[in-house]
């Protein structure tokens, strides 16, 4: 056990695994991110709440860390202008990782998609079209 200074200081990945509580709201924010290591990278599968979006952000864009990936959001779903979505150092999951057979659901997903552009590319219907 290690105090959350000593935390930021030494590790290079930080997973959230914790309730959002009055408490633990913003708990990841620019002050947390300046005492990280430039190449740390940050695991966000708990809740959005957590992590200071904008202070994210910023350290992202400036390198203040090396990277980000992200299960949740503070607002959910992510909207579509959000800055997360152009930056090339974090990874976006739609709110899925903690689903027991998400590696599964991804590959299901995954195949769905696949066989519709594949029946598009042969000028077939895509299932569950639509419009």
């Amino acid at each position: 056990m290690v105090d959350l200074p000593t935390l930021y200081k030494n590790s290079d990945i930080i997973s959230l695994h914790i309730a959002a509580t009055p408490a633990t709201h913003h708990l990841i924010n620019s002050q947390a991110f300046q005492q990280m290591k430039s190449s740390a990278l940050l695991v966000n599968t708990s809740r959005g709440s957590i992590v200071d979006e904008a202070a994210l952000i910023s350290a992202l864009q400036t390198h203040e860390i090396a990277g980000a990936c992200l299960d949740v959001f503070e607002q959910e779903p992510l909207p579509m202008d959000s800055p997360l979505r152009h930056l090339s150092n974090v990874i976006l999951t739609p709110h899925t990782a903690g689903l027991p057979d998400s590696v599964k659901f991804h590959r299901r997903r995954y195949e769905f998609f696949k066989e519709n552009l594949t029946r598009f590319a042969k000028g077939e219907k895509p299932k569950n079209l639509v419009n």
